[in-house]
């Protein structure tokens, strides 16, 4: 199972955005990417992931309820199949520094068991 490409399939449409596993080339005003950060080795350990809420530059407001959105939507993660107790466990603010783009990140835990 791709983790990350179930996360970001439910959580864009839980947010009306575009979902991505890389950050485009061509960006869209808003999107999230998502990406494994750590965890997931066996069924005993939670995948950890950060799902990255995309705003134009100095759109900071946007960034900020695209993420709240986000967040909102996770506890429904678990009506994937295989998908147990997935939590967030951080939100923060962290501008992209090449571009920058407002942005932030919602962290989460996901129990996969397959």
């Amino acid at each position: 199972m791709d983790v990350e490409a179930a996360v970001a399939r439910r959580l864009a449409q839980a947010a009306g955005v575009p979902g991505c596993l890389e950050v485009p080339e061509e960006m869209p005003d808003s999107f999230i990417s998502v990406e494994q950060i750590g965890g997931g080795g066996s069924m005993f350990e939670p995948c950890r992931l950060a799902v990255d809420c995309w705003a134009k530059k100095k759109e900071r407001k946007k960034a900020r309820a695209l993420a709240e959105s986000v967040a909102a939507a996770v506890a429904d993660l678990d009506e994937e199949a295989n998908f147990f107790h997935p939590e967030v466990t951080n939100l923060y603010r962290q501008n992209d520094p090449d571009t920058g783009r407002s942005r932030y990140i919602v962290q989460i835990q996901i129990w996969v068991c397959e």
